[in-house]
């Protein structure tokens, strides 16, 4: 591996690497506006120049790699990179100063205020004056439908969002038309980009505020928001995301890159704009027993007295959910596994599998079967088992899977549905007990390529609202004889 020198630091990195990526590795943080690691790097913004010894001009760190050590003396020093010289701070400020002449500054409107590359790279590597006195450039208004607005007086001309639609989501919506003082980020007339199910990825790689959400536009102030880490219930994957909330209130989903993992860097439009599932309204839930309120205590009794029990289990909850919850079953062969949700493959790279059921293997480990829930459906009708605990969540199951799991829960004398809002199914269950949603609680999956991801808790439940394994613990209780 060659070495390289960086502001005197000595590393050895990999062949081939970029001098920005290398920069970062020694802690060295490099200002750039078009650069980003899932696209192809073009060097339009010119805000990462670094000088490199023995170079006549400064270079553009997102492109210049680092060449390979000479065979004839391979501990040599290969480079020599310079971030902090008098020349490359005269540079950043030159192009802080170019980027700003034709911005509007309407920060106190923008919603990319608090978030904006131009506002922290202004601050840190402007000059703070501008010799512009002219009138600035202004651009028609132009529609892109119903996900993103568009302000191009605010663009900056990096072309991410470009890229983007050209390299990952393939609609190619987007283009770059005119040259000079005229160029501006347009679309092909008459597309929109109503019909990308990626489009909303275009507002997270916009550096400014040229891109925003109509869904999220005007809503909050981003430095209101707490940032959550947790993952995608609505992905194959379960792809790391941040949850944004405030107020006991979920306002966005976003994406949440992991080091060195291309593929989570974005995420669809269905798992974005899902966030709105989780937040509750109205009166908090209250446990039920035949259609009405009753105690924990009554719940209890009635399930310990029916006598042997079956668990069902959905795949989209966490592994210690699953892990207590099979604790009810009367034996491991009656931990059985649901859900049967597909997601289309739309971009084979960022998505691996169709199946929606995103923690099936955590809850396999864990001694739960699926496919075989008329094994259980016939032991149910023989008397074989005689309570049934279901685990659900209606928004993953199919009308043809409701309808078999609503034929083992009449079939069984007693039945339990833990249920974070109220499905048909769980007021057809004899008991119900209302559980924490997901962004309510923290636990982990195994994701269908064996990674482990973890997510925490983001909002307070309601009072009376437990996580399972809480629930399940106070279920398998046995009372004091008297």
């Amino acid at each position: 591996m060659p070495t390289i020198k960086i502001n005197d630091v000595e590393l050895s990195v990999t062949p081939g690497t970029l001098v920005l990526d290398a920069c970062r590795t020694v802690g060295i943080d490099i200002p750039h506006y078009c650069y980003h690691p899932a696209l192809t790097p073009v060097a339009t913004c010119r805000m990462c120049l670094v000088e490199i010894k023995g170079q006549p001009k400064l270079a553009t760190s997102c492109t210049t790699t680092v060449p390979p050590a000479p065979k004839d003396n391979p501990d040599a020093v290969v480079m020599e990179v310079f971030t902090n010289t008098p020349a490359v701070a005269d540079a950043r400020a030159g192009v802080m100063e170019f980027l700003l002449i034709n911005h509007p500054l309407d920060c106190p409107i923008c919603d990319q205020a608090g978030e904006c590359k131009l506002q922290d790279y202004s601050y840190n590597y402007g000059s703070g004056d501008s010799r512009m006195a002219e009138v600035k450039r202004r651009y028609r208004y132009e529609d892109l439908g119903a996900k993103i607005v568009i302000d191009k007086n605010r663009c900056i001309h990096c072309t991410r969002c470009v890229r983007f639609t050209r390299e990952i989501s393939g609609g190619g919506e987007l283009i770059v038309a005119n040259r000079g003082s005229r160029l501006e980020v347009t679309t092909y007339t008459g597309k929109s980009l109503d019909q990308n199910p990626y489009a909303g990825n275009v507002v997270d790689l916009c550096p400014v505020g040229a891109l925003t959400s109509r869904d999220f536009r005007f809503r909050k102030r981003v430095w209101y928001l707490k940032n959550t880490p947790s993952i995608s219930r609505h992905s194959a994957l379960g792809n790391p995301i941040w949850i944004d909330h405030e107020g006991n209130q979920i306002h966005r989903f976003r994406p949440r890159p992991l080091e060195g993992k291309e593929t989570t860097h974005f995420i669809s439009d269905a798992e974005r704009h899902a966030y709105v599932q989780y937040n509750r309204s109205g009166q908090a839930p209250v446990p039920t027993l035949k259609g009405a309120p009753a105690s924990l205590e009554a719940i209890r009794e009635a399930l310990q007295s029916a006598g042997p029990a079956a668990v069902i289990g959905q795949g989209t909850f966490g592994c210690d959910t699953a892990q207590r919850l099979g604790e009810l079953a009367a034996s491991p062969d009656l931990r059985f596994g649901s859900g049967d949700k597909t997601i289309p493959v739309v971009l084979p790279k960022y998505q691996t599998s169709a199946d929606g059921i995103l923690n099936r293997r955590g809850f396999t480990e864990r001694g739960f079967r699926f496919g075989v829930l008329e094994e259980l459906l016939a032991k149910a009708q023989k008397g074989e088992v005689k309570a049934v605990v279901l685990l659900h969540d209606a928004a993953f199951t199919s009308a043809k899977e409701a309808e078999l799991l609503g034929q083992i829960l009449k079939a069984a004398a007693f039945s339990l549905a833990f249920e974070a809002e109220a499905s048909d199914l769980g007021r057809a269950a004899t008991a119900w007990l209302p559980i924490t949603n997901y962004a309510e609680e923290s636990d982990f999956i195994i994701n269908h390529e064996g990674e482990l991801r973890r997510y925490q808790k983001a909002l307070q439940a309601p009072k009376g609202v437990r996580t399972v394994p809480a629930w399940v613990k106070e279920l398998a209780v046995v009372p004091a004889a008297v």
